[in-house]
C-alpha cells in the first residue's frame, strides 16, 4: 500500500507545483489556475489513508504534502485576495523540500 500511497502523492504534488510554476510563468491566468488546483483530488487521498498515517510515522511527508494542496484547495479565493500571484511561490517551495522526503520513507 506504500508504493500506491507514494505513487498517488508524488503525481498530485507534481501537478500541484506545475499548475502553480503555470501561474508564476503567466501561462494560466488566476481562473484556471483556481479550477486547476480545485480539481486536485487530495482530500479524497487524505480520507483513504488516514489509518496509514495514524499507524506509521514515516508517512508524515505524504500526509504533510496532501495538507497543504487541500489547504490550498479550501483557502484558496482568500490566499489569491490576499496575495496575487505571489500566492503559489512559498507553496511551491514546501512541496519541493518534501519531495526527496518521499523517497527516503521508501527505503
Amino acid at each position: 500500500m506504500v508504493s500506491g500511497l507514494h505513487q498517488a502523492v508524488v503525481e498530485l504534488v507534481h501537478q500541484a507545483i506545475g499548475i502553480m510554476d503555470d501561474l508564476m510563468r503567466d501561462r494560466i491566468d488566476m481562473q484556471a489556475y483556481a479550477s486547476s488546483l480545485k480539481a486536485l483530488d487530495a482530500n479524497s487521498l487524505l480520507e483513504a489513508y488516514q489509518q496509514d498515517f495514524k499507524r506509521d510515522a514515516k508517512k508524515v511527508c505524504y500526509l504533510d504534502a496532501l495538507m497543504i494542496i487541500s489547504s490550498l484547495q479550501h483557502e484558496l479565493d482568500f490566499q489569491v485576495a490576499e496575495y496575487g500571484a505571489n500566492v503559489a511561490s512559498e507553496d511551491i517551495k514546501m512541496l519541493k523540500e518534501l519531495l526527496p522526503k518521499f523517497d527516503d520513507t521508501r527505503s
